[in-house]
């Protein structure tokens, strides 16, 4: 099994290899961008509770297998793509950015990665909110929503959920939360 901090550290290296193809003209699947997404949020969340998943017996080892299976899948096919699409040794540059982030080499850039409220960007298309999230709400449940609503989230060590992305996609994340949250939505 992957240690947290490896796993941070290759979701970075994913996210920076996404946004690299990206620039050198290679269409990517939505699949991939909400895989990308989910799979940080559910590393925040581990990473937020990963002393009390420690003391538990089991835990949520079965929830951390099955996100590193899903990035290192992920990994995978963007490494083919990335070959297929720019070269050998554009893969083979990256291939080497995973080894790195997987022996631990790499940990220092994944140690905060979370985005002060303040720094989200201010466009005028670009809508955000934060909440607390109640303990019963469990964080597989809201990982779903932001990927249907197509917004981005992320979670704290308080529990705190940030829900950033365009104005409607995130209108329509807060009034599905809300009727998670209180059974009926209270924006009309």
């Amino acid at each position: 099994m992957t240690s947290l901090s490896s796993l941070r550290a290759v979701w970075m290296v994913l996210n920076d290899l996404m946004g690299d193809l990206e620039k050198n003209g290679v269409l990517l699947s939505d699949l991939a961008y909400a895989d990308l997404r989910n799979s940080k949020m559910v590393i925040e969340y581990l990473n937020s509770f990963e002393d009390e998943i420690r003391a538990s017996e089991g835990g949520d080892t079965t929830l951390k297998l099955e996100i590193e299976q899903k990035v290192l899948v992920l990994k995978d096919s963007l490494l083919i793509r990335a070959g297929d699409k720019v070269g050998d040794e554009y893969r083979k540059e990256w291939e080497s950015k995973f080894e790195q982030a997987l022996e631990g080499k790499l940990d220092k850039v994944a140690e905060e990665t979370r985005t002060p409220i303040s720094d989200i960007p201010r466009d005028k298309d670009t809508a955000f909110f934060r909440i607390k999230l109640p303990d019963e709400i469990p964080v597989e449940i809201v990982s779903e929503l932001a990927e249907d609503c197509q917004v981005n989230v992320s979670l704290d060590g308080e529990r705190h959920l940030q829900v950033s992305g365009k104005k409607e996609c995130v209108r329509d994340a807060m009034k599905r939360l809300g009727e998670l949250f209180y059974g009926e939505s209270k924006l009309k």
